[in-house]
């Protein structure tokens, strides 16, 4: 009996093993098909081979090993020297095929560029840097520049701008001829122009949106040198090293070779804007009744003037303006009832406009504000007609929004915004106090002043205490408008900061001792203060905890602003350096750091945390660190050669 049973039981066993297993293959989800492919497509061959001589055929065909799709074949492909004609570019499974619409020119080198525009099928590894050289004629031109092209106002990577190379002596190449040789950057601003012929060449890069491969808008991004460049190249050995073992310790070959090294390699081009917008009226509206409210399409030196033409004025003093620092967005306050309340207001606005030569030129424009009474206003005047069964009398105050209010910082200015702008001001009415144990004084040398470009606002200014508690107070009428509204009790209290509270940082700038000056940056590359440089360093003085960063301007101009460049005069922009680390800033700290300017090449100024153009593809993930990007490594240049 006791057989049977343990027989029973190792049948039962099995059984359920058999069960279990039957189930969990039943339960198992499709097979993952092995590791993630990240391994880009490899070319295979070509017709025309690379490097291939005699080429006559425009029909060209590419292979590779797997399938493979273009990413934007049209904008992201380079052929050098540049095609009138947009060549035809598909791709089908494991090939692309290009045909050239432009006729072939004679004894030239040819370099179709793919940039990062291949990618395989599946996973969609990116094929970068891959390019196809043929030649016309009898030989191949074979040397090659390669470099950097950074934005000039912040060191920031500039993808995707157009390089180009002119015969160094012609000098008007720029702006009336396309390129004889062209490239694009990368990710990283890099670039590569190959397959070029022994001489002497200029190098110049425009953000080319007509695709004219020339500089003709002088609203397009450029850079340019004005060096001369010679392409040159020499062959250097290399040493590479095979390990027996996976943590390189022992040697098991060293090998030898010879690569061809191409230059320049390390370009430097700074790309800019040489500011200009054409300037015209963009817009002009009436949304309340006492104000016209024009807008120009950009900064305008000079103010636009309005004279009537359906009303008349005394000395056209009939409104005052209220506008922005560059004097392209304008309010017009209609001071008299009598034009304000008429439905339809036609002016003559005279200002400066760009004309078809791309001049600035005065110009006069006829122009008609019509006011049209809303939904609202219509039943509110309706109600105002009916009237109610008991009269009440409401009394309309100025509007005002007030910026006083709370914790101030200790060289902060505070202001009131009052709706409309401001006619007269009552002085003995408006008086500062502050808070002396527990008793408030008066303080005498303060003042509470119009700003320079608005009407509606008035600045609160002090040497303010560290501590200080303080109260502002304007009595009731104190203020009237230009329409005659006055201001209720206005009595705000605030505080004045601790000291403690602030960090005093000091950066001693070694090469550059004047004739610049430094920005404290916040860790998204924006301005929060600005120093001159005096004498080697500059200070930021009361500044808020938190994380910094510094860049410096070198004010050539002496205008205590970044100047752009201008190709015309042959212009750079002004230099940009930036401090290469975070600089951490506590409470009731005094920081100071040495700061060589000159250390560091412009590519590796920036400090890596604020560029922007960072690797987003799956192969340069988020845990990327510093020496491992593009960016920052030593990027060898294409030289080797197939």
């Amino acid at each position: 009996m006791k057989h049977k049973n343990i027989g029973r039981i190792l049948n039962l066993v099995v059984a359920t093993s058999l069960i279990v297993s039957i189930i969990s293959c039943a339960s198992m989800g499709t097979p993952s098909g092995g590791p993630r492919d990240y391994t880009p497509p490899k070319y295979k061959n070509s017709n025309p081979k690379n490097n291939q001589t005699g080429v006559k055929n425009k029909n060209i065909k590419i292979s590779f090993d797997e399938n493979i799709q273009l990413t934007n074949p049209g904008e992201n492909i380079i052929i050098s020297p540049p095609q009138k004609e947009m060549p035809q570019i598909k791709s089908n499974l494991k090939e692309i095929e290009i045909r050239l619409v432009d006729s072939l020119l004679p004894n030239t080198s040819y370099t179709i560029d793919f940039g990062s525009s291949i990618k395989d099928n599946n996973e969609g590894n990116v094929l970068d840097g891959f390019s196809l050289a043929f030649s016309t004629g009898e030989v191949i031109d074979s040397l090659q520049i390669s470099g950097t092209v950074l934005n000039a106002s912040d060191l920031e990577p500039v993808t995707g701008i157009t390089i180009g190379l002119h015969q160094a002596d012609d000098d008007t190449a720029f702006t009336t001829k396309p390129f004889i040789r062209v490239s694009k950057t990368d990710t990283y601003g890099h670039f590569s122009i190959k397959n070029l012929a022994e001489g002497e060449y200029k190098i110049y890069a425009v953000a080319d949106a007509d695709r004219n491969y020339m500089f003709n808008a002088p609203t397009e991004n450029i850079a340019f040198l004005q060096d001369i460049i010679v392409p040159s190249a020499y062959s250097s050995p290399q040493i590479d090293t095979i390990y027996t073992d996976t943590t390189n310790t022992e040697i098991d070959t060293i090998i030898s070779r010879n690569i061809t090294k191409f230059l320049p390699d390390s370009l430097m081009l700074f790309s800019f804007n040489e500011g200009f917008k054409p300037q015209y009226l963009a817009k002009h509206e009436r949304k309340q009744r006492e104000k016209l409210y024009i807008t120009l399409s950009d900064a305008s030196k000079k103010i636009m003037e309005l004279s009537p033409i359906n009303f008349a004025t005394e000395n056209n003093d009939w409104f005052i303006l209220e506008r922005n620092i560059t004097n392209d967005t304008l309010s017009f306050w209609i001071k008299d009832s009598v034009i304000y309340n008429l439905d339809t207001i036609q002016v003559t606005a005279s200002y400066l406009k760009t004309d078809s030569l791309l001049n600035l030129v005065p110009a006069l424009d006829t122009l008609s504000f019509i006011y049209r009474e809303t939904a609202k206003s219509e039943k509110a005047q309706k109600r105002g007609k009916r009237g109610n069964k008991i009269d009440t009398i409401k009394v309309e105050l100025l509007e005002l929004t007030n910026g006083i209010n709370g914790v101030i910082d200790i060289y902060a200015s505070p202001n009131l915004t009052f709706k409309s702008p401001i006619k007269e001001i009552n002085k003995e009415g408006v008086k500062l106090y502050t808070k002396v144990d527990t008793l408030w004084e008066e303080v005498k040398n303060f003042s509470f002043v119009p700003d320079s470009l608005s009407p509606r606002k008035y600045i609160l200014k002090n040497r303010w205490e560290f501590e200080g508690q303080y109260k502002f107070e304007i009595d009731s009428t104190a203020i009237s408008d230009i329409y005659g509204l006055k201001n209720g009790k206005i009595n705000p209290t605030f505080k004045v900061r601790k000291s403690s509270e602030y960090s005093n940082l000091y950066v001693e700038t070694q090469g550059v001792s004047s004739g610049a000056f430094a920005e404290l940056l916040d860790t998204k590359d924006k301005v929060v203060r600005y120093a001159t440089i005096k004498n080697g360093g500059a200070e930021f003085s009361f500044v808020k905890p938190g994380t910094y960063y510094v860049r410096l301007i070198i004010d050539s101009d002496n205008n205590k602003k970044f100047t752009t460049g201008n190709y015309k005069n042959g212009k750079q922009p002004e230099k940009v350096y930036y401090y290469p680390k975070p600089i951490e800033l506590k409470p009731n700290w005094d920081v100071e750091q040495t700061w060589d300017v000159y250390a560091l090449p412009f590519d590796k100024q920036k400090p890596y945390e604020l560029i922007k153009n960072k690797p987003k593809d799956s192969k340069n993930r988020k845990d990327m660190k510093e020496d491992d990007d593009p960016i920052y490594s030593n990027r060898p240049t294409t030289n080797l050669e197939f």
